[in-house]
């Protein structure tokens, strides 16, 4: 039931025009049946001289002038059947129409709202699944569903309707005769029935094989730099070989499957047809059934033991739309981030960290942070320094609110952030991170992603503060040069300084910089925060580095080891403090041939 709600939930605004496209699909099968029953007249009737046995050859007979004049007219019988023809293809045109339009209007929202969805999901989320399966369901998923109904969905009122014209048709002829034809349809039925039931967990085993295979593809590609750095393309291609290998032969399974139900049910079919061709001819020996009665027995069982055959195909597409509406249901119950609720203060840049203590979901026995506190003025410069793993890049997730504290307190202005609206923080927090990510775009609209109708001085001024104007105007297409997937036609350090460039156009109060200066040397570093302190005094500036000389202008740093705030001071402090700070310091500025070496 969850499953059909969701789905009808989609087709909210297409369900008057399903239920027309229903209603044509049972005029097109009651069309199409009626042309076996002109046929039966014309042998038994006019040919034959039998008596008129069906309501609806009745009617016609009156309507056409009766039977001795359409004896001596046959030309209006066969433009009555032209008639037939041209209405049973109008309606095959309406319901055709009908359900692609709803079908492609379905898989629009259904697209539509998923990735409405997913954007709205917390940054906890997508760091645990994976973006290949992300990837398929939005795609692979909406399709099957799409197939289904373009094509089998109607499929159902047709084979329903089919079934119960052909049987009231046929008991009306014969009742004897329509119950030995109506043996098979249980057997075919509840063969397709068990069927459906086999079929529908090698669907969801193929389906989740290619999920991971999507995922494998979409992490190769992604880091393909690397996978050539290192010489690994015969393991890649190794590990993929199995992968494929792995969903080919859970996909072969699927697909044995299905030709053993079309074998099978082929061979029920024709032996229910075999069974009906021979009672009739013995009927119309022993004078029970006419020739045109046998016609329409034996032309109604083909149409309806193939139309229940056909609904196993339909079944086992059923079945896969089963399994992919699962996995759309399965992303659409993950709770949405609240974006909406929650204060919307003036921010000017102070920012408290009292007590915070924060720990993974998935990992609460290990604190990657442990009662850290510290306090920063608007307008002041802070830098935060300590070892890789150190639980650094942690602060600025919990500052934008990616995650959330699992103890203590967080004050933006006096206000705690748990009450601040989420949209507002981080529209009022820039930060720029050491893997910067760039989307295959020109870099003007890279630089301007946040506002796409900001002034173009204010575009150039913020890549001048970065030190990457000079090097974008020397560009063949200066700004409209396409940087490619991820930025790779650019540097590291090309990439950082347009990244930093497009936190800075946007004038934010509270700015951070995750080692986002590590890719590019120290001259341009000094160069580029300098460039900072003269553009806006007003901003609070959090530095999360590993260079000492990146944190020394600051007006205070603080050192975190282990999760912890080891040592909180000035630079001039902290080089003369026996601590991590002062190691750190003496191991960069160790001098070789006169230079400091800043990359140790």
């Amino acid at each position: 039931m969850k499953k059909l709600r969701f789905l009808l939930e989609h087709m909210k605004g297409y369900r008057l025009a399903f239920v027309l496209a229903a209603v044509i699909t049972v005029l097109f099968s009651f069309f199409s049946l009626f042309q076996s029953l002109v046929f039966s007249y014309v042998i038994d009737t006019i040919i034959g001289g039998e008596p008129i046995g069906n309501v609806f050859i009745s009617l016609m007979d009156k309507v056409l002038g009766g039977t001795a004049y359409l004896r001596e007219h046959l030309h209006v019988v066969a433009l009555f059947l032209l008639g037939v023809y041209l209405v049973s293809a109008f309606f095959l045109y309406g319901r055709l129409t009908l359900q692609n339009r709803i079908t492609e209007a379905l898989s629009k929202d259904l697209r539509d709202d998923l990735y409405d969805h997913i954007q709205k999901l917390p940054y906890a989320y997508h760091v645990r699944v994976k973006t290949g399966d992300l990837i398929q369901r939005c795609t692979s998923d909406i399709d099957t569903i799409r197939r289904f109904f373009s094509g089998q969905a109607l499929e159902i009122f047709s084979i329903v309707s089919t079934i119960i014209i052909a049987l009231v048709t046929l008991i009306s002829i014969s009742p004897k005769m329509a119950l030995y034809a109506s043996i098979s349809y249980p057997i075919v039925f509840l063969y397709s029935h068990f069927f459906f039931k086999k079929i529908q967990k090698l669907f969801q085993a193929s389906d989740e094989k290619e999920s991971t295979m999507t995922s494998f593809l979409q992490e190769a590609l992604s880091g393909v730099r690397v996978i050539k750095a290192f010489n690994r393309e015969k393991y890649e291609m190794e590990a993929f070989y199995k992968q494929n290998r792995t969903y080919v032969d859970v996909t072969y399974n699927m697909i044995k499957g299905l030709g053993d139900y079309w074998g099978i049910s082929y061979l029920i079919c024709m032996l229910g047809i075999l069974s009906v061709v021979l009672t009739s001819i013995f009927a119309v020996r022993n004078g029970e059934m006419s020739i045109g009665s046998l016609y329409i027995f034996i032309t109604y069982q083909s149409r309806v033991v193939y139309q229940i055959r056909n609904l196993g195909r339909i079944l086992s597409d059923f079945g896969k739309v089963v399994v992919s509406t699962n996995r759309l249901i399965e992303v659409r119950e993950e709770e949405e981030e609240d974006l909406e609720s929650g204060e919307t203060p003036v921010i000017k840049g102070d920012v408290e960290f009292k007590n915070v203590s924060f720990h993974y979901a998935d990992d609460p026995e290990v604190e990657v942070l442990q009662d850290i506190s510290f306090h920063i003025k608007p307008g002041q410069t802070v830098a935060i320094i300590g070892p890789t793993g150190s639980g650094k890049s942690s602060l600025v997730n919990l500052l934008a609110r990616l995650y959330d504290v699992s103890s203590g307190e967080i004050y933006i202005d006096g206000v705690k952030i748990e009450d601040i609206n989420k949209k507002h923080l981080r529209r009022n927090i820039g930060i720029v991170l050491q893997e910067p990510f760039l989307f295959s775009k020109t870099i003007y609209d890279n630089l301007s992603i946040a506002d796409p109708k900001r002034d173009k001085n204010d575009i150039y001024k913020a890549s001048r503060i970065a030190s990457i104007h000079e090097v974008i105007e020397d560009f063949e297409k200066g700004y409209d040069t396409l940087v490619g997937e991820k930025g790779v036609t650019l540097s590291g350090g090309q990439k950082q300084r347009i990244a930093i460039a497009r936190t800075i156009v946007n004038h934010s109060p509270i700015l951070i910089f995750d080692d986002s200066l590590s890719a590019v040397d120290t001259e341009t570093d000094a160069a580029i925060r300098k460039a900072l302190h003269s553009f806006d005094t007003s901003a609070t500036m959090i530095i999360i580095t590993q260079r000492t000389l990146s944190a020394k202008d600051a007006d205070f740093i603080v050192v975190i080891e282990d999760g912890k705030v080891s040592e909180i001071g000035t630079h001039e402090e902290l080089i003369n403090r026996e601590g991590l700070y002062q190691r750190i310091y003496e191991i960069q500025s160790r001098r070789k041939g006169g230079a400091h070496d800043d990359e140790v």
